[in-house]
């Protein structure tokens, strides 16, 4: 246990927090810069990788402030990555999609979550919490591993809108 008590995580859900906001506010620059492809694999990258000093951390304010930091960048890494994949998602999706298209999104991630949840806790009680753990960042490489090898990896410009007939001659 890391002992921290209510202020030490408060402290780190804070910090974090001003990180989510700092990646959504960055992440269009970003992607205008870098393209969206780069953008989003480098934020689901780094987003595991982040998660390590959580798994290695012991009692004590010096661990706190590298969990406030390295949480910080991984929720800046976050928010960037989704801000950018649903700007991709919305210049690629017709007009009268857009909504089946974001509610099926988040069926998909939500809709997950509680098989997430259940599997970890059978880790857990099979083997340890550090095991879940391990098995969940480990996981969490899939995603920019799938997006290397897509062509959502290569996009070194936001797609151009799709519009629709109906849209035109609007």
């Amino acid at each position: 246990m890391l002992d921290a008590g209510a202020l030490g995580l408060g402290i780190v859900t804070g910090v974090c927090g001003i990180g989510g906001v700092i990646g959504a506010l960055k992440a269009p620059r970003l992607a205008r810069r870098f393209g969206p492809g780069p953008v989003m694999l480098a934020a689901f990258g780094l987003y595991p990788v982040l998660g390590v000093p959580l798994l290695l951390a012991r009692p004590g304010p010096g661990w706190l402030a590298v969990l406030a930091l390295t949480g910080a960048v991984q929720m800046a890494a976050a928010t960037c990555a989704g801000t950018t994949q649903r700007s991709v998602r919305q210049q690629l999706t017709p007009a009268k999609l857009q909504g089946r298209a974001q509610q099926t999104s988040t069926w998909l991630v939500s809709g997950t979550r509680p098989f997430a949840s259940a599997g970890a806790g059978v880790l857990a009680g099979a083997f340890s919490v550090p095991t879940a753990m391990w098995t969940g960042t480990a996981i969490l490489c899939l995603p920019p591993l799938l997006l290397l090898v897509s062509q959502v990896g290569r996009l070194t410009a936001m797609p151009l809108a799709v519009v629709s007939p109906i849209q035109e001659a609007a």
